[in-house]
């Protein structure tokens, strides 16, 4: 009996004893396996911006037509008053008579483009070629399927060259004079479409490229920021663009936004930015900082941009969002999770080899998702991180001097 209850007591004391080292084994398990994550710290440039929504204004007169259209001026394409932008086609076989007659003419371009060879050599066109083949994959790759003939024609060019180059054909004569019997009959068939004329000179805009805001400048001007925030939010002015298209008469224009009064206050004392339109009109452009309303009742701001670069991308704009940048910033870019503050002092751990290291830093420039630090790291400085450095972002438990693994 005595013998039974030793035994129960020693495992008892066994449990008490063993169940603690098991849970301590498995803690330290977990905190020496514990991943660590790192990114390389590379040169970069950030901007401080804002990003806002808002009405790009231009000055415009509508194109009046309707039907079916064919447009014989590329948007964005400056034409003067009377130019002949679009034709009115009578039935379906006259514009597919227009439609084969301009790739006819693109096809003899591209034979008589072949024909000249001076200035190349066979190594260059063949690089050509393989660059061009490259292209037409990628715009595949992409999707980007109104980019496809273009990357094909190239290929061709290349292909049609190193014919000539390599004596395969001497010239291209006799598939010349096909194409342009088939362009005579096109155009026979084509006939005389009615056209659509420019009312004024400008920069051409088709109907199904862009809205039309029919706010005007004046109206704009108006609204306080409460107001204006509010007939973008509802979309207010902005209507299909009915006719022919529309000509932007004048290559400066402008951007009416609101944004929250703190970013407002970044364009005070401010005479010239930088605006985009992501997804739209990716392109960065100068503007200048027309005018600055802070309203602290509303707590929203408005401003006006002016900007006098225009491009076919931007002619489309009507409500938009934009990114306006104020100042760029160059140095190396760390994700804003790796900084640590140890003693008072900023820094970041990288890992060296198999260890930790404690490296202080001088921030350039941060927002809430990374920090630009200065790029002249020095060990032994206020500023240790150097390039290609890798920082520690994800990680417990880190010190100067930790075993990582």
């Amino acid at each position: 009996m005595r013998s039974s209850k030793q035994k129960i007591i020693t495992a008892v004391v066994l449990a008490v004893l063993v169940l603690p080292a098991i849970y301590l084994g498995v803690q330290l398990f977990a905190i020496l396996n514990r991943p660590y994550r790192t990114e390389t710290a590379v040169e970069y440039t950030m901007s401080d911006s804002v990003f806002a929504n808002g009405y790009v204004v231009f000055d415009q007169t509508a194109v009046e037509g309707s039907g079916d259209l064919g447009y014989l001026v590329e948007n964005g394409e400056r034409v003067a008053a009377g130019t002949a932008v679009a034709e009115v086609y009578a039935s379906t076989e006259q514009a597919q008579s227009r439609r084969q007659l301009e790739e006819l003419e693109t096809q003899l371009s591209l034979l008589e483009k072949s024909e000249n060879t001076s200035g190349t050599d066979v190594d260059m066109l063949y690089k050509q070629q393989q660059n061009a083949l490259y292209d037409l994959l990628d715009c595949i790759d992409m999707q980007a399927y109104d980019q496809v003939k273009e990357a094909g024609n190239q290929y061709l060019l290349a292909a049609n060259k190193i014919q000539i180059m390599t004596g395969a054909v001497s010239n291209f004569d006799q598939a010349k004079q096909e194409l342009q019997a088939q362009k005579d009959q096109a155009e026979a068939q084509l006939g005389q479409p009615e056209t659509i004329s420019a009312p004024v000179g400008g920069y051409f805009v088709a109907s199904d490229s862009a809205d039309l805001l029919s706010l005007t400048r004046e109206q704009l001007d108006e609204m306080d920021a409460a107001t204006l925030a509010q007939s973008i939010e509802d979309g207010e002015g902005v209507q299909p663009l009915e006719g022919a298209g529309k000509i932007v008469t004048s290559y400066t224009w402008y951007f009416y936004g609101t944004c929250s009064l703190e970013e407002g206050k970044k364009f005070e004392n401010v005479s010239s930015v930088q605006i985009s339109f992501p997804g739209a009109a990716e392109k960065t452009l100068p503007a200048t900082v027309e005018s600055i309303e802070l309203n602290e009742e509303q707590g929203l701001a408005k401003f006006v941009l002016h900007c006098e670069y225009i491009g076919a991308d931007v002619l489309g704009l009507s409500l938009e969002e934009a990114k306006i940048d104020f100042e760029s910033y160059e140095g190396l870019r760390v994700d804003a999770d790796a900084l640590h503050i140890v003693d008072g002092e900023k820094g970041v751990y990288v890992k060296y080899g198999n260890l930790a290291r404690w490296r202080k830093i001088q921030i350039v420039y941060q927002n809430e998702e990374y920090m630009l630090v200065a790029e002249d790291g020095k060990v032994g400085t206020d500023n240790e991180l150097r390039m290609f450095d890798e920082v520690i972002v994800e990680g417990t438990d880190l010190r100067d001097g930790k075993i990582l693994s």
